[in-house]
């Protein structure tokens, strides 16, 4: 479980590192953009300036030839090219006009993308904050359910210990007595101080074997406190 929950964190670094990358590309790419729109716009003010200069002057030739021809035939053609001077221009500045209209447009275009990009970016941020939550969670009760098992391992191999060590004893209590060899009545009360002796060791054995049996639950309480 937790090899799948780190793969699964990798997998999710790795989408986290691509989704970032394409953003910035994304970013770049739109500033990047909107810099030639900087310069598209900057160029055609300039060349704004320069055709209402050139304007300017043919306006004051204009003049000057009308003031010229004013008292000739040639008043009327001097008229006719500021008219056609002045509808030329019209049909510029409206041209003009238009263009800017749509570049302001296109700026608030790419100004409301850029917003619903950081919404969504927002929107990962927290999806991805859920899903590791939910991973940490993952891995806290899978620290719990192996801590536990641990615990569990370190009873029974000292449940295991303790039952071995009974069985020894009980052999060896069993092949003390199969030891003891049979007497006569003569021979019992010529050794009954030791036969009494014998009896003291074993009673004194089997009181040790108890106490020890009795304190078995203390000690699984004791091994249960220091896990």
């Amino acid at each position: 479980m937790r090899k799948v929950f780190e793969e699964n964190m990798e997998d999710q670094r790795k989408r986290d590192i691509a989704k970032k990358e394409a953003m910035e590309k994304e970013a770049a790419t739109i500033k990047e953009y909107n810099r030639l729109l900087d310069e598209q716009e900057e160029q055609r003010a300039q060349e704004l300036a320069a055709r209402m200069d050139r304007q300017a002057d043919l306006m004051k030739k204009l003049q000057e030839n009308v003031d010229t021809v004013k008292k000739g035939a040639g008043d009327n053609d001097a008229q006719r090219a500021l008219l056609q001077a002045e509808e030329q221009d019209r049909h510029y500045f409206e041209a003009e006009s238009v263009k800017q209209n749509r570049l302001q447009q296109m700026r608030l275009e790419n100004q409301a993308y850029l917003l619903k990009q950081m919404e969504e970016k927002d929107s990962r941020k927290n999806e991805d904050k859920y899903l590791q939550q939910i991973q940490a969670q993952i891995l806290e009760r899978d620290a719990e359910e192996y801590n536990t098992i641990e615990k569990q391992k370190v009873v029974d191999r000292k449940l295991r210990n303790l039952e071995h060590r009974k069985d020894i004893e009980r052999q060896m209590e069993y092949k003390a007595r199969q030891s003891v060899p049979e007497m006569s009545e003569a021979e019992i009360q010529l050794n009954r101080p030791l036969l009494l002796l014998v009896e003291q060791t074993l009673q004194t054995r089997d009181e040790n074997l108890k106490k020890a049996q009795e304190m078995a639950p203390v000690l699984e309480e004791d091994m249960d406190g220091d896990m």
